[in-house]
C-alpha cells in the first residue's frame, strides 16, 4: 500500500526581487511556512522500526535541519543562487533533499503570506538541474 505524508515547518527570512515591478522590489520579510510531501510504499515488515510508516517524521526533520540553518534569519538573496520567489525557493528546496536521499520527496510547497504558496513536484524540476548544493552555500560567504 503507498501513502503520502506531509509535515510543516516554518523559518523567517528577508528578500527583495530587483526590477520586479510591484511592492516585492522593495526590501521586506516573511515568515515563511513550508510543507514537504513524501509519497512512497508503507512499510510492511514485521517488527520493523518503520513498520505501517512511508518514512518516519524524524528522517524528516533531520533532513530539513540544515536547510533551516541555511535559510532561517536570512537574506535571501545572500544565501541562495536563485531569484529569491516562492516557486523558485521551493524547487532549491525540493531539490536539495532530493540529493541528500534517505527517502523520496514528492513535492514542496511554499508559503510566503496566509493565503499565497507556490508548490514544486520532483518532476517538475528538469534533470542537471544547476543550483548549488548546502554544501557549497555558507552564510558568511555570499552566492
Amino acid at each position: 500500500m503507498t501513502a503520502t505524508i506531509r509535515k510543516e515547518y516554518k523559518f523567517e527570512a528577508a528578500h527583495q526581487l530587483d526590477h520586479h515591478k510591484g511592492k516585492c522590489r522593495h526590501l521586506h520579510g516573511h515568515s515563511y511556512k513550508v510543507e514537504l510531501f513524501v509519497n512512497g510504499t508503507i512499510c510492511e515488515e514485521p517488527s520493523a522500526s518503520d513498520e505501517g510508516m512511508v518514512v518516519d517524521f524524524g528522517e524528516m526533520n533531520e533532513a530539513w535541519r540544515p536547510i533551516f540553518d541555511l535559510l532561517d534569519h536570512s537574506f535571501l538573496n545572500d544565501v541562495l543562487p536563485v531569484r529569491t520567489t516562492a516557486e523558485n525557493i521551493a524547487a532549491w528546496i525540493c531539490t536539495r533533499l532530493w540529493e541528500m536521499g534517505g527517502f523520496i520527496i514528492s513535492r514542496v510547497r511554499v508559503w510566503e503570506t496566509a493565503k499565497a504558496y507556490a508548490e514544486v513536484g520532483v518532476d517538475d524540476i528538469p534533470p542537471g538541474f544547476p543550483w548549488k548544493t548546502l554544501q557549497e552555500l555558507d552564510r558568511n560567504d555570499p552566492v
